[in-house]
């Protein structure tokens, strides 16, 4: 081949290779800009009904699984939320406890155990603990993107990713699968970076009740 025809010859291979790329970016930020676009809208969707929701309540199935234990740990309990700050997250089995936030407050119980009061401007630990459940459990999922980024992975599942090195220490990822119907939290998947991960499933949804005040001020409502 002589150097002309090289040269014509590669250049013929460089501008396919530029317009195969090309091609291929617009395919790709036409993908990217359809998974936004669908993003938005399940994100719109999800708002909406949350919206709507004042209180819930609900009964759940927590199951914990640990790389030291071969089988996973199962707990059942129930669940009362009062929009915007009031929760009660309550395992009458196999140990009895109960934990309580209302605003910045809460209490804690375990078993026989004297009640424990904190307060959540002074207690790291259970701030940290309220933001998470609040994070999937209180209906503002506007500002998830501030912290995490978030991706529709199901056609009624929404994966977020921490932003933050201080979080993904703890969370690789959370997976919350919303209901059809009534497009509350119908399943959260946690994922740990050591392989850890817990999976709650919730049931028996019951929105917009009359919720005693009780609930938020004591551990035992018989008391």
């Amino acid at each position: 081949m002589r150097s002309s025809d090289l040269v014509r010859f590669s250049r013929r291979v460089l501008a396919s290779f530029l317009c195969c790329f090309l091609v291929g970016q617009v395919w790709a930020a036409q993908a990217l800009s359809s998974e936004s676009e669908e993003l938005q809208d399940f994100l719109k969707e999800i708002q909406a009904a949350s919206d709507e929701v004042r209180s819930f309540s609900s009964g759940f199935v927590q199951e914990r699984k640990l790389s030291l234990f071969t089988e996973p740990v199962t707990f059942h309990g129930s669940l009362t939320v009062v929009r915007p700050d009031r929760l009660r997250w309550e395992f009458p089995s196999p140990v009895p406890s109960v934990l309580i936030f209302s605003g910045e407050r809460g209490m804690r119980c375990n078993a026989d155990a004297p009640p424990v009061s904190f307060d959540l401007g002074s207690d790291p630990i259970m701030r940290s603990v309220a933001e998470q459940l609040w994070l999937w459990l209180g209906g503002d999922y506007s500002r998830l993107d501030v912290l995490y980024r978030m991706e529709k992975t199901g056609p009624n599942t929404l994966t977020i990713t921490p932003k933050e090195e201080g979080v993904a220490k703890f969370i690789s990822a959370i997976a919350i699968t919303f209901n059809k119907a009534n497009r509350q939290p119908e399943k959260v998947e946690i994922a740990e970076p050591g392989g850890d991960s817990t999976t709650i499933n919730f049931q028996s949804y019951v929105l917009n009740s009359s919720t005693p005040d009780i609930l938020f001020t004591v551990c035992g409502t018989d008391d």
